[in-house]
């Protein structure tokens, strides 16, 4: 599992045990008890002859011991131990498995119930050991790096994801990454931060994208930036890191800087503020003055959490994205066939010259406010219950259109649970691309599915209808079957579904037309 999927895992855990699910108390290792155990282990190792030589043992027992490092080792393997085959076990078969990680990782021969059982312990064993900062006692797993970022925060004796942590769950492979590196940015004191990568961090990467030396090991002082922040991000993918296996730890002996890894830092170093960067910066200061407030004994909750400046914020973002998007779209399809009214003409070559410069640019425009839309709307508040006849009526409310529209909805239906207003303009786009495809009549239909756990709408248009080889890939962003079409609509539509924790599907409709079907979960049986 990558730490990104490890750190996700996490943030649910944390999320589920705010809904009610309590999170299951993991046993760590008293330091004491590890420390005699490594004690124990070396002084075997002494007695035996022709085990190991003077110097090696001496080496072992240095490697081990600097800086408590045993003891971080043992932490993190009882945990991930736990976290997989040894879940819910008693203390004293935790601590036995420990063990068996501590004496093959330093080289005895150990008999353990089946080979895959100690397959399993070598590579947790090795996981828990790369965990371990050189040069830091304190772990550098998801748990922790999530206090230090501020994507949870502490509350009384439990835990809750904050907005930080909220918009994290909300993003995916390269979103989610850059997403982390703006808020380390945001909130870095420095190049020797081993939570956060400093902006002098970036740069100096992006100025020395590969640093290899020969020598066995580095001195930490031979490189002015944190050891634990190069290793993250070499679990993030930015960098690739060097050893040399010269024994069982594997010693770093340099660093590359990957081509995605390059795109992500010139992102997070770009003179102009982007979405993330500004929403990084304002979470992040909300997250200040949120401890400050608890510090001087206030008791901030939900309320103080998202009246914040995030909400202006998203306010703000709204009304922008909304004008450009008017504005832009309908450019793009006058574009689209200008371009289509001159092929073949005298001037084809002329306009031709230009068109590189005009749709790069309105691309890049309309991605900027998409992901500002997207960024802004999760940390802006937390998700509601609303009333799905409401929503649909105001869809179709705020609709100027010849189409006939009629609402089949079942009374007394159960509320949904998210952000009612991303739930409105997906109804919306559905409704538009009905009338874009050249249909006259909608029928919205809406009941409560037989096992009360899920709504389901259907949304049938008297259109041309969707091929069935099309009817997946019309929701992927850029596709569109209509000719100057953004691609943008249905793309959106999948995306605000999926943050109801719903499905979407356009499916076959036998008398013709176009069939959109949604099953969304109830808010009662919905997760927060």
């Amino acid at each position: 599992m990558s730490f990104i999927e490890e750190l996700k895992e996490h943030l649910q855990n944390v999320r589920s045990a705010q809904d009610g699910q309590p999170a299951p108390r993991l046993f760590v290792p008293e330091a004491k008890w590890v420390r005699a155990e490594f004690i124990r282990l070396v002084e075997h190792f002494e007695r035996e002859p022709g085990q190991l030589s003077p110097e090696r043992l001496i080496e072992l027992h240095q490697e081990w011991s600097s800086d408590d490092r045993v003891v971080s080792y043992a932490s993190n393997l009882a945990i991930l131990l736990q976290e997989g085959f040894l879940h819910g076990e008693p203390r004293n078969v935790i601590e036995e498995h420990v063990l068996i990680g501590m004496m093959r990782r330093m080289g005895f021969s150990v008999r353990a119930l089946s080979l895959t059982r100690l397959l399993e312990i070598d590579r947790l064993s090795t996981k828990a050991w790369h965990q371990v900062p050189r040069g830091t006692s304190r772990l550098n797993g998801p748990a922790k790096y999530a206090l230090e970022i501020r994507a949870v925060r502490k509350q009384g004796d439990h835990q809750e994801v904050s907005p930080i942590g909220e918009v994290f769950l909300g993003l995916s492979g390269r979103d989610a990454i850059q997403w982390l590196l703006h808020v380390e940015a945001a909130q870095s004191i420095g190049p020797t931060d081993d939570w956060r990568l400093s902006r002098e961090t970036a740069k100096q990467l992006l100025l020395t994208p590969e640093d290899v030396r020969t020598e066995s090991g580095w001195d930490e002082s031979a490189l002015a930036h944190s050891w634990a922040t190069l290793r993250r991000l070499g679990a993030l993918g930015v960098l690739e890191l060097v050893e040399e296996m010269m024994d069982p730890e594997g010693l770093i002996s340099g660093y590359r800087l990957m081509n995605e890894g390059k795109r992500l830092l010139e992102a997070l170093l770009a003179p102009s503020e982007t979405p993330f960067s500004v929403l990084a910066a304002t979470l992040s200061q909300d997250e200040s003055l949120t401890a400050l407030e608890k510090e001087g004994g206030g008791h901030p909750g939900l309320d103080t959490v998202f009246n914040s400046s995030a909400i202006a914020t998203a306010r703000q973002a709204r009304l922008v994205v909304h004008e450009i998007r008017n504005a832009l779209i309908p450019a793009q399809v006058a574009l689209e066939s200008l371009y289509n009214s001159v092929v073949g003409s005298q001037v084809e070559a002329e306009v031709a010259r230009f068109r590189p410069r005009i749709d790069p640019g309105i691309d890049r425009a309309l991605k900027f406010v998409t992901d500002l839309l997207k960024t802004s709307e999760l940390a802006a508040r937390a998700p509601e219950g609303f009333d799905v006849l409401r929503v649909l009526a105001d869809a179709v409310a705020s609709l100027a259109t010849p189409l006939r529209i009629q609402l089949h909805v079942a009374p007394d239906l159960p509320s949904l649970s998210g952000y009612r207003e991303r739930f409105v303009l997906a109804v919306v786009n559905l409704l538009r691309n009905a009338e874009q495809a050249g249909a006259h009549q909608v029928l919205i239909d809406c009941i409560l599915e037989d096992n009360q756990r899920n709504l389901l709408l259907t949304v049938d248009d008297d259109g041309p209808g969707v091929r069935p080889e099309d009817r997946e890939r019309i929701f992927q962003r850029g596709i569109s079957l209509r000719p100057g079409g953004a691609g943008e609509g249905l793309a959106l539509v999948k995306d605000i579904v999926a943050e109801l924790r719903g499905k979407v599907a356009c499916v076959d409709k036998p008398d013709g037309g176009a069939r959109f079907r949604m099953r969304l979960p109830v808010a009662e049986r919905t997760p927060r």
